[in-house]
């Protein structure tokens, strides 16, 4: 049994219909592919802009709100666990520890505090070495935090707010 004859003008038909897309399906796939990039691009700006935006609302100049606590780090970095390698003075009573927290925490550096052989049992420790420069950033809970830093960023790069003037 044979199949049925095709006429010449439905070959004909056939083969330019093939011919035009075969011409036709690289820009057809070039517009597509050109639509994809543009579109995750505009997500990707979108989602930057989200980030950038939630960033500096977390991150806004903040007032220290509680006065009973000043955190004095003793690096600007965090620990693995995400909390702050610090030391804290805190005030059981009355109005707050002091008008200026890096004042504080410049007299603890000074008692040695910091130093990697302070012994706090005993009677008196070798005076420490205070850093150059200290920063006063705003913790989560208000408290004041004092970095040992040059870097004006660094309360935003350890997920703090700068406190307000």
């Amino acid at each position: 049994m044979t199949g049925p004859e095709m006429r010449p003008e439905r070959a004909d038909a056939i083969r330019a219909m093939l011919l035009e897309h075969v011409r036709t399906e690289p820009a057809v796939r070039a517009r597509a592919r050109r639509n994809r990039i543009i579109g995750w691009g505009g997500l990707g700006v979108l989602a930057v802009g989200a980030v950038a935006t939630a960033g500096s609302m977390l991150l806004a100049p903040q007032p220290v709100t509680e006065t009973r606590m000043v955190h004095c780090l003793s690096a600007a970095e965090r620990n693995p666990d995400g909390s702050y390698p610090s030391s804290g003075a805190a005030m059981a009573e009355g109005d707050g520890i002091t008008d200026d927290p890096i004042e504080l925490c410049t007299m603890m550096w000074e008692q040695g505090l910091f130093e990697p052989d302070y012994d706090p049992a005993a009677v008196s420790n070798p005076p420490g070495h205070v850093p150059e420069e200290l920063q006063l950033c705003v913790m989560d809970d208000g408290a004041a935090a004092v970095v040992p830093s040059s870097n004006e960023s660094i309360c935003a790069a350890l997920g703090m707010a700068r406190p307000t003037d």
